[in-house]
């Protein structure tokens, strides 16, 4: 869409032309024109001006129709699989349009940047050592690719860690989840179909526990030209 800045740009360019043109008449530079091509010049001015404002408004009003919003969301339950507990990282799209993604990366506590294809065996081991999962146990991540799309009100699961209570109390559960989530730094660089670029961020919290009603989870826009 880059093309709809340069038209933009040219309209601008002329627009600013004809005001010269016209401060250059006024001013009696001896152009001589005749009053019915001064008027007429002033027409051409008036209508670049809202030919120039109808492409910028039009443009932004594009942008905010398909802005997309990410966020990650931390979920601890114990009712969705009677004798489990279940804990899920999601990333849903709340904005208007699809989210494109560029990059994603994700770190938990000491294992660092978790490549593509060692997320899955990662987080199954975590279920052993961080969460004391005994048993049965069920694990799923989803490690965004580039190109990847999240349609708008789309959710997506980054992490799922399913375990069995086996006798741990719910307030003892909750708290390693929190703690282990505490671990967790997540990325997503996004675009929209415009190109405007975005970034989600999860930032891991080293000192203070996370609630899941209170996420570290931050959303903005990067300024591009």
């Amino acid at each position: 869409m880059r093309h709809l800045s340069k038209i933009n740009g040219i309209l601008a360019l002329l627009l600013s032309f004809l005001i010269g043109s016209l401060f250059g008449l006024s001013a009696n530079l001896g152009w001589g024109l005749p009053i019915g091509t001064t008027l007429t010049l002033v027409v051409a001015v008036l209508g670049f001006g809202v030919a120039f404002y109808q492409s910028y408004a039009t443009r932004k009003h594009n942008r905010l129709l398909v802005k997309p919003h990410l966020t990650m969301n931390p979920n601890f339950s114990s009712i969705e699989l009677s004798g489990f507990y279940s804990f899920t990282l999601k990333v849903k799209n709340s904005g208007l349009g699809p989210a494109l993604i560029e990059k994603f990366s994700i770190a938990i506590g000491e294992d660092g940047n978790i490549p593509h294809g060692s997320l899955l065996e990662t987080i199954q081991k975590h279920a052993r050592e961080k969460l004391n999962a005994k048993g049965k146990t069920r694990c799923g991540a989803n490690f965004l690719r580039e190109g990847d799309a999240i349609d708008k009100g789309e959710e997506k699961t980054l992490i799922e860690i399913t375990f069995r209570r086996d006798g741990v109390k719910f307030i003892e559960a909750r708290k390693l989840v929190k703690l282990y989530l505490s671990t967790i730094t997540a990325t997503i660089d996004y675009h929209c179909h415009y190109g405007h670029k975005f970034k989600s961020e999860r930032l891991a919290l080293q000192k203070q526990q996370p609630e899941f009603d209170s996420l570290a989870v931050a959303s903005f826009d990067l300024k591009t030209e």
